[in-house]
């Protein structure tokens, strides 16, 4: 063989190894459901790009042409391969390698500064400032034309009796809800008699409870819907007794001056207590039978209840009140839940048949005060029937792009067609169907809120809540784990200078972040609305994920800045209202403040990276109602070294996690689980009647101590033992120290967590 042949065989031996190395190598680590990220969207160049660089067979394989060529392989041993040519050979091999690995460490740099650049990257959360905007937009599509538009809507429906679930549902459909569902329930309700119920004076003068007097052919649906749902039945003739707000003094000071029989009839106020309590006081001094009525210098100057027939539920909740009956697996079969005789009457009933002293003049106001010697007795004939019935509960889902399992519970409330003429629940329906449409134009485009939303219409709210009730009931263990936080949105007008947020301790500081930043404008007739924000209980839908969730729970109303007795309008629905709505708010102004308030609360939670939950309130809470009673040594010590506690998870946890350069994914969502079941920990097993178990939640705005406590604490003069007094303080302890070490749970969690990681 020539020295020619031999360069060409070794080159030639070269590229058949190289070839086959080669082959090897794409076999091996490319799988075969390997897919690249750009396939699809790959040019014309590309490709032709990929097709020539792939590798060609080699005519002969490296057996074959050992076969055909003996001398192959000793051709190439024997020759002298030139230094040089080595040289330039490991040169070019360590070059290529160099830029191999640089042009890898670029790729990798530049792939993980600009994530959204590659399609198979898992979606990350927008940057906080286009979060922020988006829900800027939100809200200002959330105008109070677009209110009074659905208001017109549901008046419409109510005035021609149709079934407003159905028609609620469709509505939202309608709008882009692709998730609607419409849930029918069968419920035992406690309805009026075939007649109205009556009092009867001595004479034998007969009145209903509105004033009027008994005439058969002057009945109307009014008279029929003023009574009390789930009162005993039957009939009580006996003394009627002032008893003014029910309150401890007041009861001491009438036992001392009266003898109190089963016949005896109670007078009764609405406000201060909750009214299931009051009752329940009511029947274990002896009373027999209540009139209750609604004082008029407890009356805001923009509502004129005065002579206006009402009905109360005692169900309220879902629960029956009194501590014998507090089985929550039963409520459902016992229709009457008090041995008491209840009946509403109005101010036109009372002046005929006492007399006081009335002057209501400017800033001036004498309660209703019944004299002593004024004595009367009365036959009081109540009849109500049992009857089981459907209500209706209208459900849509906003899934989530991150956390769809998450839910953040928006509701309101509606009638039933069988529920009288009241149209109490037309401008909440108005107002979440108005937030509705405005989330829905944005979700259109393509954007959707990290959590999912679930916006709720409650049926069944005039007889206790049954709607939210009987939802909650059947996906409890669902909800139990999945529900971050109830938004309430029932009757969001009472008055029209004051603006109030009823928020758990956790959802104080957003609530009052929101009322600042929404710069709510001076009106010129009753000046700049007054911004409030508290934890009081307030009756309605949101009982049952207060206080069987134990899930913060936030709500923005308008009230009357002259409104000072609490308890008075959520208990009662008045029939035939008489467009308050337009006198309070003729233009719908109040209510589109209430709408964008309420949308902004609802989007931060369901958007917001870390949820906008302040642990550090809640034991600023606590101490603030320890130090405003008279508790125990080991109260005191607990919730000083809560807040030591909340105040090192505060600065450790949560201001890291919302620093968007030091946030961590799985700590976050360590850290989100921890802030949705902190109030948990506040719930105890029994309260008084008419009392939430979610013990956060005061009985009113001047409460300086724990509702139990108080209520314990003036319970004790009536009985004389300190039984109940011993059982509240121990709760409260317990409720302390389970938030404690519950955060203390969480810190060392986290600092497992780091040291796994370091």
């Amino acid at each position: 063989m020539d020295n020619d042949d031999i360069p060409t065989s070794a080159l030639d031996l070269e590229w058949d190894m190289e070839t086959e190395l080669d082959e090897l190598g794409t076999e091996q680590f490319q799988s075969d459901g390997f897919i690249h990220c750009h396939e699809k969207n790959s040019s014309p160049t590309q490709s032709h790009a990929v097709a020539s660089n792939q590798l060609s067979i080699s005519p002969k394989g490296r057996f074959q042409r050992l076969e055909e060529e003996p001398e192959y392989f000793s051709h190439y041993t024997e020759s002298k391969p030139k230094t040089s040519q080595n040289l330039c050979t490991i040169i070019k091999t360590f070059s290529i390698f160099m830029f191999t690995f640089l042009f890898g460490i670029l790729i990798g740099y530049f792939s993980n500064r600009n994530p959204t650049s590659s399609s198979c990257n898992i979606p990350n959360e927008p940057d906080s400032s286009s979060a922020a905007h988006i829900i800027d937009e939100i809200v200002k599509g959330i105008t109070k034309e677009n209110i009074e538009q659905y208001y017109r809507y549901f008046t419409q429906i109510s005035v021609n009796k149709t079934d407003p679930a159905k028609n609620i549902a469709l509505l939202w459909t309608s709008i882009g809800l692709k998730e609607v569902q419409l849930l029918n329930y069968s419920v035992l309700l406690d309805l009026p008699g075939s007649s109205p119920n009556t009092i009867t004076l001595n004479n034998g003068q007969c009145y209903y409870p509105s004033g009027q007097q008994c005439d058969e052919e002057t009945k109307s649906q009014e008279y029929l819907y003023t009574y009390a749902a789930f009162s005993a039945n039957g009939s009580l003739e006996g003394e009627v007794i002032d008893v003014q707000y029910a309150t401890v003094e007041d009861l001491l000071r009438v036992t001392k001056l009266k003898k109190i029989y089963k016949t005896s009839i109670a007078l009764l106020k609405l406000g201060f207590l909750p009214l299931k309590y009051k009752l329940s006081l009511l029947e274990e001094i002896g009373f027999g039978g209540v009139l209750i009525y609604i004082d008029p210098c407890d009356i805001p100057e923009t509502q004129t209840f005065n002579d206006k027939a009402f009905m109360v539920s005692l169900k309220s909740g879902g629960f029956p009140f009194t501590s014998s009956d507090y089985n929550r697996n039963s409520w459902e079969i016992k229709p009457n839940v008090t041995s008491l005789l209840v009946q509403p009457v109005t101010i036109s009933l009372l002046r005929r048949f006492f007399t006081w002293t009335e002057d209501r003049m400017a800033e001036k106001c004498l309660p209703i005060k019944i004299h002593e010697t004024d004595q009367i007795t009365i036959k009081l004939n109540i009849t109500t029937t049992q009857e089981y019935k459907e209500i209706s509960n209208s459900i849509a889902f906003l899934r989530g792009s991150l956390l769809p399992d998450k839910f953040i519970i928006l509701g309101s409330s509606h009638a039933e067609e069988y529920e009288g003429t009241s149209q109490d629940w037309i401008s909440s329906t108005a107002a979440i169907t108005s937030i509705i449409s405005s989330i829905m134009l944005k979700v259109k485009t393509g954007w959707r809120p990290h959590r999912t939303i679930v916006f709720c219409s409650w049926g069944g709210y005039p007889f206790g809540n049954f709607g939210s009730y009987k939802w909650g009931k059947d996906f409890q263990r669902i909800l139990a784990g999945n529900a971050v936080a109830y938004i309430g949105l029932e009757h969001p007008v009472y008055g029209n200078s004051s603006l109030h947020s009823i928020s758990s301790p956790s959802l104080q500081q957003l609530a009052s972040d929101l009322a600042k930043k929404m710069q709510v404008s001076c009106d010129q007739k009753n000046g700049c609305y007054k911004a409030n924000v508290s934890s009081i209980q307030l009756q309605g839908d949101a009982d049952f994920f207060i206080n069987e969730l134990g899930i913060p729970s936030t709500q923005f109303v308008f009230e009357d800045a002259t409104a000072k007795i609490p308890y008075i309008f959520p208990e009662i629905l008045v029939s035939n209202e008489d467009n308050l709505i337009q006198k309070i708010d003729a233009f719908f102004h109040l209510h589109e403040i209430i709408g964008k308030l309420t949308s902004e609360m609802v989007l931060r939670i369901a958007s917001d990276p870390v949820l906008p939950f302040n642990a550090l309130d809640i034991a600023l809470e606590i101490q603030k109602q320890i130090e405003g009673g008279d508790v125990s040594n080991d109260i005191t010590e607990s919730a000083k070294n809560l807040r030591e506690t909340a105040q090192l998870f505060q600065s450790n946890e949560m201001r890291p996690a919302n620093d968007p350069k030091e946030r961590d994914p799985i700590r976050v969502r360590m850290l989100n689980d921890i802030l949705q079941n902190m109030e948990k920990n506040f719930l105890i097993s029994s309260s008084p009647p008419g009392f939430f178990r979610n013990i956060l939640y005061k009985l009113h705005e001047a409460s300086t101590q724990f509702s139990i406590l108080q209520e314990a604490q003036e319970h004790s003069k009536i009985t004389k033992s300190n039984e109940t007094l011993m059982t509240a303080l121990q709760d409260v302890l317990n409720c302390i120290n389970s938030v404690q070490f519950y955060f203390k749970e969480g810190l060392h969690l986290f600092e497992s967590g780091s040291e796994e990681k370091d």
